[in-house]
């Protein structure tokens, strides 16, 4: 009986534990993304950052002293592929817009400057662009805004504007602010659950930070949509974190997939050892702890590209190295177990941070960039599955986007 006395009061103090725990882990993801609910001083910030819309040969396009982070996608019938990148001065810093090129031929030729994002104030740069297709097919052009050159100045944040082409140019809607923190990749869809899983983080801040700013130890976090109570993008909550311990943390730049509809999902971050990954089996709610991705070889610290194909197979695009060369694309037909289809996109030094996105017929399609400030290359790949699982570069269609 006095056992049994003490087994109960023990397992009663490991509840409240946990339940402290768990309280103390979601205020401290609340405190430190704080979107759902923005302060004043937000609102205020956010109209100093609005968006100028400029196109062509507008003479602020022509300050361009590097090209980088590439991000592609198509319209829902396939006829347009839209690449965004960001450039603007000397290096990361005010002044930098995002621009935007559109191909109706499959890549063969390009438009570049059709639109380009500009801050309407000095202090402001635009960077790391995305682009989503969302459950409707609508195509939504995401950026991240922060004053003077930093990547999170504590209130900077994911952007958001839905685009499209009307036959002669690319329009758009007004820019919304959707969260803090940088977004400059993909977002999931999950469609058992009418959910999108928006894969956003925040910077560590830099050496000797002064600001006052809150920043998160763990700076990967998961921000859902539920399409059952809204479409409007502002309407993101917070929904879970990925734990990176701070000591291999840089930009975490997470990317998501669903690796099966019951509730298999895995998660791929940036590290300054490589790539790691982690696993969920609740679509997202608790990730396992990360750990180094070496089933495709070696990685570097680099953005990568992961996603799932319509043919259900998962697509990984990456460095197959340790340093930024030898751009790869591999295919895994277990859910992400193993890698052993793969197709050498560019062997070449300094090439990084590829996108991708497939059309109805089935192309792949790849945007990565390489040499920065000297050849300012933004490059554009497109392939099929089946070139991967063959292994054939000679099927591979390779130009250059901003010529």
């Amino acid at each position: 009986m006095i056992y049994h006395l003490i087994l109960n009061k023990l397992r009663a103090k490991t509840i409240l534990f946990s339940t402290l725990l768990i309280a103390a882990s979601l205020g401290t993801l609340s405190s430190g993304c704080n979107s759902d609910k923005k302060t004043s001083e937000s609102s205020a910030e956010a109209s100093d950052s609005a968006a100028l819309f400029i196109s062509g040969t507008d003479p602020r396009l022509a300050d361009r002293n590097f090209e980088q982070v590439p991000a592609i996608g198509t319209s829902a019938d396939g006829k347009q592929i839209f690449v965004a990148w960001y450039s603007g001065g000397a290096a990361a810093g005010p002044g930098n817009f995002v621009t935007l090129s559109v191909s109706q031929d499959a890549g063969e030729t390009w438009l570049n400057d059709q639109l380009a994002v500009y801050p309407n104030l000095p202090e402001y740069r635009f960077f790391d662009p995305a682009f989503w297709r969302d459950k409707n097919g609508q195509l939504h052009l995401f950026y991240g805004s922060a004053k003077d050159s930093l990547i999170w100045d504590g209130f900077g944040g994911v952007n958001a504007l839905e685009i499209a082409w009307d036959g002669t140019k690319i329009t758009h809607g007004q820019p919304k602010r959707i969260s803090d923190g940088v977004m400059s990749n993909k977002p999931l869809y999950l469609a058992s659950k009418d959910l999108a899983l928006f894969p956003v983080y925040v910077d560590k801040p830099l050496p000797g930070d002064s600001s006052g700013k809150v920043f998160p130890e763990n700076g990967a976090f998961i921000r859902a949509l539920d399409y059952s109570k809204s479409g409007d993008l502002t309407s993101v909550k917070n929904y879970s974190s990925i734990q990176i311990a701070d000591s291999i943390r840089i930009h975490d730049e997470p990317q998501l997939v669903e690796v099966s509809d019951n509730g298999n999902l895995m998660a791929m971050v940036r590290t300054t050892k490589g790539i790691y990954f982690a696993k969920s089996s609740d679509y997202g709610l608790t990730w396992s702890s990360v750990e180094p991705f070496t089933a495709s070889g070696p990685t570097t610290s680099s953005r990568f590209y992961l996603g799932k194909l319509s043919s259900g197979n998962l697509l990984l695009i990456s460095n197959s190295s340790t340093t930024r060369n030898n751009m790869t694309a591999f295919i895994s037909t277990d859910g992400g177990k193993t890698w052993p289809n793969k197709l050498l996109l560019d062997s070449r030094e300094n090439v990084s941070y590829p996108d991708a996105d497939q059309t109805p017929d089935g192309k792949i399609h790849v945007v990565f960039d390489r040499e920065r400030t000297s050849a300012k290359d933004i490059l554009y790949c497109r392939f099929t599955e089946e070139d991967v699982i063959k292994g054939d570069t000679g099927k591979v269609f390779k130009t250059r986007v901003n010529k």
